[in-house]
């Protein structure tokens, strides 16, 4: 399910997330062998972070952060490092895009005690630095990202993360993308362009049915919305083109906010006339209105406590 998520409708793999996980806690009722117990806690420590993500991606932060603490959880039973700072990532992920940017920088700042180095750690920098960049650190998220690429230098050997990777995987492509995210939110628009181009190079050169599309999408916003930090509507227009041809049920929460923060952007007075402001509006008014309503997956989220 890990190595399938970039081709899996983000609906579809987050019932069938809760249907595992469910199957998961039933299996653990059923034994009291330590061993069997210790795969079963791995694999719903596994299973709580991929639906940490799906919640996600759907609209559900509550959820989300439910579901990453359960997952750190498992990871702390079973003393599991990998399991347990991939977990933190995901509540730091969560507390970025819910202005808690401040806890999310202090409980990165702590996971790393613990991290083991590569993968772990490169996404625990990369969350830090998105936390730092909301409030205005810009030398500490410089210094994080550097961190964060020298520990992706070193990825590749870690048996949870790097052995399943899919969505616990994490490529240039992202950190590219993640670095733009945090120029974008830094107003520095020269670096958030650089870092979004670099992105959507490397995403290109994933064959198509790998491809994560939700990342491409939203490195396609970030370079628009640097762009228009520059006050340059036509090549802000020209980067989201390409975007808002995809599959309405790749589309995710991030890149829907991402849109929604443009779309201020663009409707400021200064804009007031503007022919590309007034089309990159429609657009993004088009794109957000297929986004997921909220209903449509609450009657089936039961989070575990």
């Amino acid at each position: 399910m890990a190595r399938a998520w970039c081709a899996t409708p983000s609906l579809a793999r987050f019932i069938d997330l809760v249907r595992l996980r469910d199957t998961v806690y039933e299996q653990l009722d059923r034994t009291h062998k330590p061993r069997q117990q210790a795969e079963l806690y791995l694999l719903a420590g596994l299973v709580c972070g991929l639906l940490s993500s799906a919640s996600w991606d759907l609209g559900h932060p509550d959820v989300a952060e439910e579901q990453a603490r359960a997952a750190h959880t498992y990871g702390s039973i079973i003393d599991h490092p990998s399991l347990c700072t991939w977990a933190r990532s995901l509540q730091v992920t969560v507390m970025v895009w819910t202005d808690r940017p401040r806890r999310g920088a202090a409980l990165a700042a702590s996971a790393l005690d613990t991290a083991p180095a590569g993968t772990a750690r490169a996404q625990l920098y990369d969350v830090q630095a998105r936390s730092l960049a909301l409030i205005g650190a810009r030398q500490e998220v410089r210094a994080a990202y550097e961190a964060a690429d020298e520990e992706a230098q070193r990825a590749g050997d870690d048996p949870f993360l790097d052995d399943i990777g899919g969505e616990l995987g994490f490529s240039p492509a992202r950190l590219a993308m993640s670095a733009g995210a945090a120029f974008v939110g830094l107003g520095e628009s020269e670096s958030a362009e650089t870092q979004a181009i670099t992105a959507l190079q490397l995403f290109s050169e994933v064959p198509e049915a790998d491809r994560w599309v939700a990342g491409e999408l939203a490195a396609r916003v970030d370079l628009a919305t640097a762009r228009t930090l520059r006050h340059d509507l036509a090549a802000a227009e020209d980067a989201l083109g390409p975007g808002f041809v995809a599959d309405p049920q790749q589309r995710t929460e991030s890149v829907v906010r991402r849109l929604t923060t443009l779309g201020r952007m663009v409707g400021a007075s200064r804009y007031r006339g503007a022919v590309e402001a007034n089309r990159i509006g429609e657009a993004i008014e088009n794109f957000t209105s297929h986004h997921f309503p909220h209903s449509t997956t609450r009657t089936i989220i039961n989070p575990a406590g």
